[in-house]
């Protein structure tokens, strides 16, 4: 007897509600717009500073150096990244898994203009030697993580971890319940932190967080608690070790962003091949233990998988 759908609870209801409008052509045709208004405004405001006639926005100063614009768009940019990853960890973790790298690869792009407005304005290399090596450290390792991500992506063959159709939709639920909470981790995050840092004490030690450094920590907990979840739907080793590696994913992009640049862009290539890595391992025992029949249903299935 074929088990009936189960019917959509209001978590359900509410978070595809969300992902409708937000995958809605108005709301990218928002988005662009609302970066190139913030580009132009960023740029207005720098030359405001420099001018002297606005040297400060709630409390913070303004740089004088336009080139620090594109950092700030940048990073209007990773967050509508982050939104991104938090409605597509519902579809496959494996596909948020990349979607994570994709941001980071990003946040080095963004490290990477944040060194050049180190620079004086007009650009004089004169002296900048470190700032320099910098700057191609993140671009370089920027570049890597993006090569390693289409090899990733080429790896992945999505299918359900159960046969059971009730089992698969109950996780499904679960994953969405979990990115509400990110959603709501992301909202109160980002009316906490703004588009800048906070100075916290620990250990009678100053500490600079910013948005990103704290939503990668929330990441690495709801990671660990997807893996917990779906032992609901399965038990096999291979599935739920790969599960757990992609959480150790998680945590090293999370130590990678407080780093210091070069440091930053070394765990960074690393993470991208481990989680490479890791893909192709998963797959590899896949094409063992299944053998050719298993191979080609993977080819034809269009199924997500957990």
């Amino acid at each position: 007897m074929t088990a009936l759908p189960l019917a959509p609870r209001a978590h359900e209801r509410l978070f595809d509600g969300l992902l409708s409008r937000w995958e809605s052509p108005a709301t990218r045709r928002i988005i662009a717009w609302t970066l190139v208004v913030a580009f132009f405004g960023s740029v207005l405001a720098i030359e405001l500073a420099r001018l002297g006639l606005v040297t400060s926005v709630f409390g913070n100063p303004l740089p004088t150096n336009h080139l620090a614009a594109i950092s700030w768009v940048f990073t209007i940019l990773l967050i509508v990244e982050v939104l991104d990853l938090i409605f597509s960890l519902a579809e496959s973790v494996a596909n948020a898994l990349g979607k994570q790298l994709e941001i980071f690869s990003l946040i080095l792009v963004r490290k990477t203009f944040d060194e050049l407005a180190k620079l004086s304005e007009p650009i004089d290399v004169h002296g900048a030697g470190k700032v320099l090596m910098e700057m191609g450290a993140l671009a370089g390792s920027a570049l890597v993580v993006f090569v390693l991500l289409v090899l990733y992506y080429r790896l992945q063959r999505h299918r359900p971890i159960s046969k059971d159709p009730t089992d698969v939709a109950r996780f499904q639920s679960f994953k969405k319940a979990v990115c509400l909470g990110l959603f709501v981790a992301f909202l109160v995050t980002g009316a906490f932190f703004g588009l800048g840092t906070v100075t916290v004490e620990e250990a009678g030690q100053a500490l600079s967080l910013d948005f990103f450094i704290v939503f990668y920590t929330v990441l690495v907990f709801s990671d660990v608690l997807l893996v917990l979840a779906s032992l609901i739907v399965t038990r096999e080793y291979r599935i739920v070790f790969r599960n757990f590696l992609f959480a150790v994913v998680t945590v090293f992009l999370r130590l990678a962003l407080s780093a210091d640049p070069f440091p930053k862009a070394l765990i960074g290539v690393a993470t991208a091949l481990f989680a490479l890595a890791a893909a192709w391992a998963f797959e590899f025992s896949r094409s063992v233990t299944e053998g050719e029949e298993g191979d080609e249903l993977r080819v034809h299935s269009d199924e997500d998988d957990v």
